[in-house]
């Protein structure tokens, strides 16, 4: 049974082919690792008063996101830019066992239901006005900025390049 596994592995590493191996405590790895940009809506959540005090975030959870992704985070105006970057630390989080971040929320409603989130770890912040929404799409960008999205190619290259870590 190890000897099929393994084969496995090496054939979905060498097709950059994801694997996802979900077991009781719903924790995912993942063998090629993915980029992300989320998206932080300054109307309904102060991100930035929110990482001063904490080193993690949680968002909802609606892609095919695995430990160990890279999320980018993208400010709404009138920021424009983006300004974390981040790591998957934890998936298919319960909403039972989220963190509790209602201070730093701007929604009127007490109503925050998600069925499951996923917890990304601040690595680092920068604060360039090359990485806003025009600079982007000038690398390829395509997205409205609406919903969370992966990226690739020549706008990933662009944009890690503000980033040390």
């Amino acid at each position: 049974m190890l000897e099929i596994i393994i084969i496995l592995l090496i054939f979905a590493a060498s097709n950059n082919i994801t694997l996802d191996f979900t077991h009781h405590s719903f924790i995912k790895y993942s063998i090629s690792m993915q980029h992300w940009i989320f998206i932080s809506s300054t109307k309904r959540f102060r991100m930035s008063d929110w990482l001063a005090e904490n080193d993690v975030v949680e968002y909802e959870q609606r892609n095919k996101i695995c430990v160990n992704d890279i999320v980018y985070l993208y400010t709404t105006a009138p920021v424009q830019r983006i300004e974390f970057k981040m790591i998957v630390e934890k998936i298919d989080i319960p909403w039972e066992g989220t963190i509790d971040d209602s201070r730093f929320s701007l929604l009127t409603s007490t109503n925050r239901y998600v069925q499951k989130s996923v917890r990304l770890r601040l690595l680092e912040k920068v604060d360039t006005p090359l990485l806003h929404l025009t600079e982007l799409r000038k690398y390829g960008l395509k997205s409205s900025m609406q919903s969370h999205f992966k990226i690739s190619g020549e706008l990933l290259d662009y944009i890690d390049s503000f980033f040390e870590k």
